[in-house]
């Protein structure tokens, strides 16, 4: 004779259904129909964004400073992808800009869903004792004032769609100092802080906040360290893989974080950096 097992022996409670969360599956990478900007995107890192989110399906707009034809070969090269590509010049630090630049992004290609804040710089080395105030101002305001203006102009649509994901593209250099670059440090600093508390004033609202902070990666910030053989084999000593990371290898992750499979994924920061915050001068022991 069968017997049937009760359902409270079975680790499920009574009139509990048996059934997965529809949470549980595995959710969507595909980024279909959604518009991104990715501010920043005429080379490095922010290229490979643009492209890799094309690749899943994103509109994609493509901003510069300085180097137009460096977007426009990004923006070829997202429209190759199949999706389209809108250029255009973007001063993250003026807000007469941020706004001009959103406003005309939501014309031409539709609600923005995706901000990428990509767009920064490292400044020349300069001792806390001697950097220039107006040098300190510049480094601050790329790299923190930017994101917040760009995010502040985008969020409108955020909240009234109650659907969002913003980016910030910050560094391994938000927890590790880096004598003779302290403005750079502070700012990357601050933007981890602010996205842990924007995520937490747009929590109720539909709109994800996350950090992405990149280790040692062969963009043209750091060609110079790249093509000098002994500060090469210098820099390696301080990442566990023993080698620099491609841009690609941020922008899958990006991916990734700016899709519905992360959709659990706010206020904290993604860090990719081949084990360089693991301190691997401790590897053998303290």
């Amino acid at each position: 004779m069968e017997m049937s097992v009760p359902a409270e022996a079975e680790g499920v409670r009574a009139g509990e259904s048996t059934r997965p969360h529809p949470m549980a599956e595995m959710k969507s990478m595909s980024l279909d129909h959604r518009v991104a900007v990715v501010t920043g995107s005429d080379s490095g890192i922010g290229r490979a964004i643009a492209i890799e989110l094309a690749q899943a399906g994103a509109d994609v707009a493509v901003s510069y400073h300085s180097d137009r034809e460096g977007a426009e070969e990004t923006a070829a090269r997202v429209r190759a992808a199949g999706a389209r590509a809108w250029v255009g010049r973007l001063d993250v630090t003026d807000p007469v800009s941020v706004a001009s630049y959103m406003k005309t992004i939501s014309e031409e290609l539709g609600r923005i869903a995706i901000l990428v804040n990509n767009a920064g710089m490292d400044g020349d080395e300069a001792h806390v004792a001697s950097i220039s105030l107006d040098e300190w101002d510049k480094v601050i305001s790329v790299n923190l004032r930017g994101p917040f203006l760009c995010t502040q102009a985008v969020l409108s649509d955020m909240i009234l769609a109650r659907q969002g994901v913003v980016l910030n593209v910050t560094s391994v250099h938000e927890t590790i100092p880096w004598a003779g670059h302290a403005a750079y440090c502070a700012a990357k600093a601050g933007v981890s802080m602010m996205t842990r508390s924007m995520a937490l004033e747009l929590q109720n609202v539909g709109v994800r906040v996350v950090a992405l902070a990149p280790g040692a990666i062969a963009t043209p910030i750091n060609a110079e360290v790249r093509n000098d053989p002994k500060g090469m084999a210098d820099l390696k000593t301080k990442i566990p893989l023993q080698r620099v990371g491609e841009p690609q290898e941020i922008a899958q992750i990006a991916r990734v974080l700016v899709s519905d499979a992360a959709s659990y994924v706010t206020g904290t920061t993604v860090t990719v950096d081949g084990g360089m915050t693991a301190y691997p001068s401790f590897s053998h022991g303290g």
